[in-house]
């Protein structure tokens, strides 16, 4: 069992950690809106590739087929999601760019308090919503199974460890990266934080367009 909670740490890790749509999407979170929405949205992230790890472990083969029949549908789903996200992130922050720019320093600053505005439950269902419909996570723990199934029974109990250890690994880099956009909040006034947002989103919607021809390709 720690041999299976070791290989779903490092499987958490190792996915996790690549640069993608959603590290950024992260990032800019917490940056314009605060830690509680970054780390939210981390823990969503976390919690759906636990949720991918325990099923792909368990049923394989069921998921490998639901893949090659609805993969593509959800990948263009999947860069819908982004799109919308890009297209509302990049919005919202110039419209706050604009008002920044507008208002005297005591305004910006109540700018800036009033971005932590919002529903931490949205957040989370925003975030999870954009994994799930993310097949590169699924196809990543169905590569991966096989090596790790040797190491254990293929039970419900050993698929568990399993996710466990994918969940660890996976929201301790996503809490890192909330972090780092808290040290850009901490560090940027309403300005910067506007303008924080609206690369990120500008880098979003290039990704979901990149996700969006690949998926029709």
């Amino acid at each position: 069992m720690d041999v299976l909670f070791g290989f779903g740490f490092a499987a958490g890790l190792t996915l996790a950690i690549p640069v993608g749509p959603m590290a950024i999407m992260l990032i800019q979170t917490t940056a314009t809106r605060g830690w509680r929405f970054g780390a939210t949205g981390g823990f969503a992230m976390a919690s759906v590739d636990f949720l991918y790890a325990v099923v792909v472990f368990a049923i394989g083969s069921a998921v490998s087929t639901f893949l090659a029949t609805w993969g593509q549908a959800m990948t263009l789903i999947g860069a819908a999601i982004l799109l919308w996200l890009g297209a509302s992130t990049l919005l919202k922050n110039l419209r706050k760019l604009r008002a920044a720019l507008a208002s005297d320093a005591g305004a910006a600053d109540t700018s800036s308090r009033n971005v932590e505005s919002g529903s931490l439950l949205k957040t989370f269902g925003v975030f999870a919503a954009a994994t799930v419909v993310n097949p590169p996570t699924a196809l990543y723990f169905l590569a991966i199974a096989p090596t790790v199934a040797r190491s254990a029974s293929a039970d419900f109990g050993s698929a568990l460890v399993f996710g466990i250890g994918v969940f660890i690994g996976s929201v301790i880099w996503q809490q890192t990266l909330a972090a780092g956009g808290l040290l850009l909040r901490k560090l940027t006034g309403a300005k910067l934080q506007a303008i924080t947002g609206i690369v990120g989103g500008g880098l979003i919607l290039a990704l979901a367009v990149s996700i969006a021809i690949k998926g029709l390709a």
